[in-house]
């Protein structure tokens, strides 16, 4: 372990530091194409129900 953290170099640490960099900066270019992938995943697995179902789940808990 101590001999990996001797052997990295400035050009290594720099390096990582910009691929870190980059990273970060094409996560929050492309956040709200992520994000609307994210609910479109969400929306697959877990569909909303119509506006009817909806109606008929809301009597059905009053009258309980």
């Amino acid at each position: 372990m101590i001999s990996a953290i001797q052997d990295f170099s400035l050009f290594a640490a720099i390096k990582l530091a910009l691929l870190v960099a980059v990273s970060g900066g094409l996560l929050v270019l492309f956040k709200p194409l992520l994000v609307g992938c994210a609910r479109a995943a969400v929306l697959v697995v877990k569909p909303k129900m119509s506006r009817a179902q909806r109606i008929a789940r809301r009597e059905l808990a009053t009258r309980a």
